[in-house]
């Protein structure tokens, strides 16, 4: 008579340690069978590499969102931690009458403390940042007086614009700031493109404003 189940007679051939291994085996098999079926699919990876901005003097920081030179850094909300690299967003291409600012540095890092936050009908905000020590030599005298001796930092296109010059170019921004923004009395880094203001004495300012945080 042919025995209908050959397998199982072979295995009960087998000595207890020889069982004891290839059940091992088989239950071995079937884990990671099962585990290849449940295992979550892992997306692509995200290059974080920014190219440093063109500041000598000055620690930088990016975007904890990847930057492409068509997409702005400051479309999501503020960052919980400081990158350590300086990367400009779109944000400079619509800044009005851009030639009224004299670019000193495409973009840098500073902190500080917010001691006012003032609303601009062009649409920016004035943020004047009483910068940590470290940072006084990014001040020029046009600082001192309606500047409070402060650092003015603009986010530009966050408000509505009244000022005629301004409307279109604000118009034309497809992702201004959507975030937060800084409130008096917090203490802040931030990142921007680093600027004399020639139609206010030179005051240094960072315009446009890139991105933040709370130091």
């Amino acid at each position: 008579m042919v025995d209908p189940n050959p397998w199982i007679s072979d295995v009960k051939l087998l000595s207890p340690s020889s069982r004891l291994v290839l059940a091992a085996v088989v239950f071995a098999f079937v884990v990671l069978t099962i585990v290849g079926r449940i295992r979550p699919q892992v997306g692509g990876t995200v290059d974080l590499g920014f190219a440093t901005g063109a500041s000598p003097t000055v620690a930088a920081a990016t975007s904890l969102a990847p930057v492409s030179p068509s997409v702005s850094a400051l479309s999501s909300a503020k960052p919980t931690t400081k990158p350590s690299v300086c990367k400009p967003t779109d944000q400079d291409r619509y800044v009005y009458n851009p030639s009224r600012l004299a670019v000193q540095a495409a973009c840098i890092h500073v902190s500080g403390t917010v001691e006012a936050v003032r609303h601009e009908a062009d649409g920016d905000l004035h943020i004047l940042l009483a910068v940590d020590p470290k940072y006084a030599r990014l001040l020029t005298p046009a600082n001192r007086g309606e500047e409070l001796g402060d650092l003015v930092v603009e986010p530009v296109c966050v408000r509505s614009v009244s000022q005629a010059d301004a409307k279109g170019t604000c118009a034309s921004d497809p992702d201004p700031f959507r975030g937060s923004f800084p409130v008096v009395g917090e203490a802040v880094w931030m990142d921007g493109r680093y600027v004399f203001d020639l139609e206010h004495g030179g005051w240094a300012e960072l315009h446009p404003l890139y991105r933040w945080g709370d130091k």
